[in-house]
């Protein structure tokens, strides 16, 4: 008992100077700081700049290029007599007829180059390659909302796990009441010899299993408390010191009728969304395809400069040793021989494409039959709880008849002992009902709405 005063001592200064969140809190938390939310906007980010990326193909494409080197030796080098018949090439040259020459020249170089081509025509590349661009940025935003789905259905269920512990420690601490009395009246009875010491160890021994009860699940409070911390973006340190979950007792309630539950259709559900995605996205892929085995075209504008250096200056008199130009150009590849190996890998793609609407037609068969399951489960979660209050008062009558025959001494020790355990059964099974159901009810609102 001491122990349980303890851990409540903790709670109350817990929840004294700690951050209490509703469900509701809880999810929206969730929405800002969960971790795997966070991944799935930074994916929404690179999807978004690869969108950017494949719109500058439209753009002409520009490079620049720069060579420059020097030789250890000359590359020209020669000795000997100028012949005759260098006077052909002009009559300035007549006089060097005879006379001796030594060449050695050209040992260096440079050469700066810019271009420019401006694509015209890929086979509908670029087009294509931006409209995949954009079915991956539909792509990543469907799946933030999947995920963002699916983290606030783990966030439900972990606060309604906890929840139901909560109550199931409430029904402990009503039973250990319930012992203690029962105990007192056993050491009574003791006292005035109506009864054994077998009947104090029969108390003692409940005693010690409630305790054993209690502490597994102190210890499920504690992980679930920092499991649901984790999702909400709260520090296991900081969870430790100062946050605690507002305990909620919603109804149960009816579900709604089972007409017009299940007229709803997968149209709306991110994961057909998604499917059709992967079917547009690989219609794309068969034009990406074909695009490879189509003619491209584009017209370029190109510039160069040069110098040659390592000359003496009698050779320059007739050597232009820095050139200068540009051009225009155009460009036409046809891929003839592609089309050998191209024809079965465009066939390959097309099979793909035939994969993902089989894929698709599936999907959307399994995600309706995941609605009426989420129904069904709904509905059978609705009932349990039905039962399990039906259950709970009868168990509690049972108790309370228990401990007036007790008393009156009408009925034995381990009648009541047992009528208490009833009563606890029926008590946790009411706390777990409760919370499937309202785990139920959170899934089938994901799926069908």
């Amino acid at each position: 008992m001491k122990y349980h005063i303890l851990f409540l001592a903790l709670t109350a200064a817990l929840s004294a100077s700690a951050q209490t969140l509703t469900l509701e809190q809880c999810q929206e938390r969730a929405r800002q700081y969960n971790h795997e939310l966070r991944d799935a906007v930074l994916e929404m980010e690179a999807a978004t700049e690869l969108k950017k990326e494949a719109f500058t193909k439209y753009f002409p494409h520009i490079s620049a290029n720069v060579m420059a080197f020097r030789m250890f030796d000359e590359m020209v080098k020669a000795d000997g007599t100028y012949p005759q018949e260098i006077a052909a090439l002009s009559t300035q040259f007549a006089p060097l007829i005879g006379t001796p020459f030594s060449v050695s020249e050209f040992n260096r170089a440079y050469a700066v180059s810019a271009s420019l081509i401006q694509p015209l025509y890929y086979g509908g590349e670029i087009v294509n390659r931006n409209k995949l661009a954009r079915v991956k940025q539909d792509v990543t935003t469907l799946k933030q909302q999947l995920t963002e789905k699916d983290v606030v259905q783990k966030v439900t269920e972990c606060y309604w796990q906890l929840a139901c512990v909560r109550y199931n420690l409430r029904t402990i601490e009503a039973a250990e009441k319930q012992v203690e009395a029962v105990m007192e009246q056993v050491e009574n009875f003791l006292k005035a010899g109506v009864t054994t010491r077998n009947s104090l160890l029969k108390v003692r021994l409940r005693q010690q299993e409630l305790s054993s009860a209690r502490l597994k699940l102190e210890n499920a409070d504690h992980v679930l408390r920092l499991l649901l911390a984790q999702q909400i973006g709260i520090e296991p340190a900081e969870a430790e010191k100062g946050f605690d979950i507002v305990l909620e007792d919603k109804p149960v309630e009816q579900p709604v009728e089972a007409g017009a539950a299940l007229s709803q259709t997968p149209d709306h559900r991110e994961e057909l969304q998604l499917m059709g995605k992967a079917v547009e996205a690989q219609k794309l892929q068969v034009k990406v395809q074909r695009s490879n085995y189509l003619p491209h075209l584009g017209v370029g504008l190109m510039g160069y400069h040069t110098g040659l250096g390592g000359f003496s200056e009698n050779v320059k008199t007739y050597l232009h040793t820095n050139m200068t130009n540009g051009l225009v150009f155009g460009t036409l590849s046809i891929p003839v021989s592609d089309w050998w190996g191209g024809t079965h890998a465009l066939r390959r793609q097309k099979v793909k494409l035939r994969q993902a609407q089989a894929d698709y037609e599936n999907a959307r068969q399994m995600l309706q039959i995941d609605i009426e399951r989420a129904w069904t489960n709904l509905q059978e979660a609705y009932k349990q709880t039905q039962i399990a209050q039906a259950s709970c008062e009868e168990a509690a009558e049972n108790l309370r008849m228990s401990s007036e025959q007790y008393r009156m001494s009408t009925c034995t020790l381990t009648d009541l002992l047992d009528a208490e355990t009833l009563n606890r059964q029926a008590q946790d099974k009411l706390s777990q009902a409760k919370a499937t159901y309202q785990i139920a009810l959170a899934d089938y609102r994901r799926k069908a709405q």
